[in-house]
This record gives structure tokens, C-alpha cells and sequence, in this order.
């Protein structure tokens, strides 16, 4: 996604390209500090279907993202 490189993703179901899916809600979120301690919300989505839509991430301080940790606290 066009989304400043904080690492936000359009997700595909089966890999299949649908552009008239519409958001239903939010059924996921997880808050971490990037490297330079810069907190970054990570919301998970699905769309009308029930299938995921997106996975958004957002630097709040809307500068590009330097790492997603491996190990999540």
C-alpha cells in the first residue's frame, strides 16, 4: 500500500484480486515501539465476507517504519 513505508498490506484470500470488497470491521490490534521508540499500531481487518482486507500499520508519528520485531512482547 501507498502508506508512507510504515508497512501497511492489501491481503488477498486465496490470491485473488477482488476491488469491489467493502470493510466491515476491525478484529484485530497490537501496539509496539519501533527502534527509535516510536509507538506503532498494527490493526488487522476483514471485509464484508468475513475475509481479511488489510493489515494496516501505522507509525504515529507518520514517519516509514525501521523494523517489525521478530519477537513481539
Amino acid at each position: 500500500m501507498e502508506d508512507g513505508k510504515m508497512g501497511s498490506l492489501y491481503l488477498y484470500p486465496n490470491g485473488v484480486y477482488n476491488e469491489n470488497r467493502k470493510f466491515d470491521k476491525q478484529v484485530s490490534e497490537y501496539q509496539f515501539k519501533d527502534e527509535d521508540n516510536v509507538e506503532v499500531i498494527a490493526s488487522l481487518y476483514v471485509d464484508d465476507n468475513g475475509n481479511l482486507l488489510e493489515l494496516d500499520i501505522w507509525k504515529t508519528d507518520f514517519n516509514p517504519l525501521i523494523n517489525i520485531p521478530y519477537k513481539l512482547e
